[in-house]
């Protein structure tokens, strides 16, 4: 039998979101004023994006990561943008920070995914795979405030194998698999050498400052 909706346990809503072709949201974020925000990809041409957000239109590969912003009450898409370059890019998890701004991990394998000016690693790593990166969004979506890249990859399609927080200064941190050996690593961590990448994946954690240009 379906037991109507009552009390607590009422919808408050539910919405699609997405183009004509396959669309998937894989991770969402809220803000302390309700606001929800969602990562993932689109294949479709036509996902709904929002005038002024920072990039409107497809870039004409075969997956595009995407970055949403919804209204408290799901009614409006506050923005919407795509994420990526000419090759395949996969927004996998987001975090937001008190000002309403949007961090981004995925991984890309396009050689012209939008970085920034000063960021720890402006070039895609490791040939053309898969390569991890940190986006952070401006809070009404219009402009990057950074985006880098890192180093190898959360294989394959295993989105579980890269995470993201925030702290309150503002701090991203990336949780993930690699089998790359040169995976960035700094002095003195607690493992700065992988131990079985070239046959085994190895988790690693990162630490970007608060402008994405370092590694903490």
């Amino acid at each position: 039998p379906v037991v109507p909706l009552t009390g607590t346990h009422d919808l408050v809503y539910s919405t699609f979101l997405g183009g004509s072709d396959q669309d998937v949201g894989v991770a969402l974020a809220a803000h302390w004023l309700g606001a929800t925000y969602m990562t993932g990809d689109t294949f479709s041409p036509n996902f709904p994006t929002t005038p002024g957000a920072f990039d409107p239109t497809a870039n004409g590969s075969r997956r595009d990561a995407v970055v949403a912003k919804l209204s408290a009450n799901g009614a409006d898409l506050v923005y919407a943008t795509y994420l990526g370059g000419t090759q395949s890019d996969r927004g996998y998890d987001i975090a937001v920070d008190e000002d309403g701004a949007a961090y981004v991990v995925g991984v890309s394998n396009s050689t012209d995914f939008p970085v920034t000016p000063g960021a720890f690693s402006t070039a895609l790593q490791s040939g053309n795979a898969e390569t991890v990166f940190v986006t952070k969004l401006t809070p009404d979506g219009s402009a990057l405030a950074y985006s880098t890249f890192l180093g190898g990859g959360c294989q394959g399609d295993m989105s579980h194998l890269c995470g993201l927080a925030l702290d309150s200064a503002g701090h991203a941190y990336v949780a993930g698999a690699t089998w790359w050996n040169d995976y960035p690593t700094t002095p003195g961590a607690f493992q700065p050498a992988c131990h079985g990448c070239d046959y085994y994946l190895e988790g690693f954690v990162t630490q970007l400052n608060a402008d994405g240009t370092a590694l903490i």
